[in-house]
């Protein structure tokens, strides 16, 4: 009863209770002078890259950010015929210019010839009837393919050997500027790992393109 609250020293009637201690702290107070801080990136939403082509042909091409602020990396191509130089595409990074990949086709062969940061990287057909093509991925750790999807068949996943997907390409069909977008599952890759998506993404485009173009059906996206 009350004489055992005030042997104790409580009071009879407590004040409200003390609120439980959060896991995430509202914000903090900072004075004007604090240097802006940029949120964290969130790693469980896929990473969204654009593909614009410079004019009418899909000779030159820029890769931005979400935000098509920041170039990321330029790709540069050749008609890709049998007299053409090699490589046939050229991927670097746009402000320095600095070279990340090649590509390089072969009229008599279905293997596509991959070089990311000075390593050859064969990229395979999985078939003669298949349109899906595998390498061995150094930055994964394991084998990844490149395979279409869609019913157009001008979207493309990239999934590993679970059949997880990494990375998606959706080609702009209706676009006179815009060759598509990609999406990255995991916000977190980066560096190798993402050149290595880019650089296998975009010879999986442009093979699709050269399929498209010499079975009469245009070249799509």
């Amino acid at each position: 009863g009350k004489q055992s609250l005030e042997k104790r020293g409580a009071p009879a009637y407590p004040g409200p209770p003390m609120p439980a201690p959060s896991a995430y702290p509202g914000p903090q107070k900072t004075s004007p002078s604090a240097p802006f801080q940029p949120p964290a990136p969130d790693y469980n939403t896929p990473r969204v890259l654009h593909i614009y082509r410079d004019g009418i042909t899909h000779r030159h091409m820029t890769i931005t950010d979400e935000a098509k602020h920041h170039p990321l990396y330029k790709i540069d191509q050749n008609s890709g015929s049998i007299f053409s130089s090699k490589p046939h595409m050229t991927i670097a990074n746009p402000s320095s210019n600095q070279t990340i990949g090649t590509v390089t086709f072969h009229n008599w062969s279905r293997t596509i010839d991959l070089e990311i940061h000075g390593r050859p990287i064969p990229f395979e057909s999985e078939g003669i009837f298949t349109r899906s093509y595998a390498y061995s991925s150094p930055a994964f750790g394991e084998r990844l393919r490149w395979e279409c999807d869609g019913i157009f068949g001008t979207d493309l996943v990239l999934v590993n050997g679970g059949k997880e997907w990494i990375a998606r390409f959706d080609g702009s069909l209706f676009s006179m500027s815009k060759t598509g977008k990609m999406h990255v599952v995991n916000g977190s890759i980066n560096g190798v790992a993402l050149d290595e998506i880019v650089v296998s993404g975009a010879a999986m485009v442009q093979h699709e393109r050269r399929r498209r173009r010499n079975s009469g059906g245009g070249e799509g996206f």
